[in-house]
C-alpha cells in the first residue's frame, strides 16, 4: 500500500503542475512579413499591403540618381567599369522598379556617382570617371564626362568629355540668371554650355561645406 500511496501522491503533483503550466498565458509571436521575388528573383520590397522592406532595390546599387519625370520617376547608380553600365530603372512609386536598360555601352573608365538629369525635354547622365589600367581615355586624373538621349530608353550617345579634371560628384542646376551649372566636390562650380555638353571657363569655388566635429567617427 506505502509504494501505491506513492505513486499516487507523485501522480497528482505531475498533474497539478501541468495544469499549473498550462495557465500560464504565452505571448504569440508575430509573424515575419515573407519577401516576395521581383523581375530577376531578386527580393521585392513591396508587401502588397500598402508597406514595403527595405532596401527597396536589393543588390548592388550604390550612388542612385532619382529623376522624377511626370508621374514617372527613373533611377540609376553607380555601375564602375561594367560594360554595358548605367542602367535605368522605372518606377511609379519609388518602390517598385523595373529595369529599362543600360545607358552607358562602352564606358570611358570607371565610373561612379552620377548625375541623371533631364533638361528642355533632353536626358544627360554627367559621369565621374576615375582612371583605370585599361582605359585608353582616362590617365590621370578623375574627369567629369557627358551622356544625352532624347529618350530615357535610348539611344544614348558616346561620353563626351566636358575637359573638367581633379573632380568629381556632378550635381546639375539651372541658376536664376537661366544658365546651367554644375556644382563639384569640394564647393566647386562650373558653367555649361546652354547644350549641356561642354564647359565655358574652369571650375571656381562657389561654397564652403559644414565641417564636422574633428572628434566624430566617420566612414568613407
Amino acid at each position: 500500500m506505502g509504494d501505491l500511496d506513492l505513486d499516487r501522491r507523485s501522480l497528482f503533483a505531475l498533474s497539478g503542475a501541468a495544469l499549473a503550466s498550462s495557465a500560464v498565458p504565452t505571448r504569440s509571436v508575430a509573424a515575419v512579413p515573407q519577401w516576395g521575388r521581383g523581375i530577376e528573383g531578386q527580393r521585392k520590397a513591396d508587401l502588397g499591403n500598402g508597406t514595403f522592406r527595405n532596401p527597396v532595390l536589393a543588390g548592388d546599387y550604390p550612388d542612385p540618381s532619382i529623376l522624377k519625370d511626370g508621374e514617372d520617376y527613373y533611377l540609376t547608380h553607380s555601375s564602375f567599369d561594367a560594360a554595358p553600365g548605367l542602367l535605368i530603372w522605372h518606377s511609379r512609386d519609388l518602390v517598385n522598379w523595373v529595369p529599362v536598360g543600360p545607358a552607358l555601352t562602352h564606358p570611358a573608365a570607371i565610373g561612379f556617382a552620377v548625375d541623371l538629369v533631364k533638361h528642355v525635354g533632353r536626358y544627360f547622365i554627367y559621369i565621374p570617371f576615375i582612371p583605370a589600367p585599361w582605359s585608353d581615355k582616362v590617365k590621370d586624373a578623375p574627369q567629369i564626362w557627358v551622356i544625352h538621349a532624347d529618350s530615357l530608353t535610348g539611344p544614348w550617345s558616346e561620353p563626351v568629355d566636358l575637359g573638367i579634371r581633379g573632380l568629381i560628384d556632378p550635381g546639375h542646376v539651372v541658376g536664376e540668371d537661366g544658365k546651367r551649372y554644375l556644382f563639384l566636390s569640394g564647393g566647386m562650380r562650373v558653367q555649361l554650355a546652354d547644350d549641356g555638353l561642354s564647359a565655358i571657363g574652369q571650375p571656381v569655388h562657389a561654397f564652403d561645406g559644414w565641417q564636422y566635429p574633428d572628434d566624430w567617427v566617420t566612414e568613407a
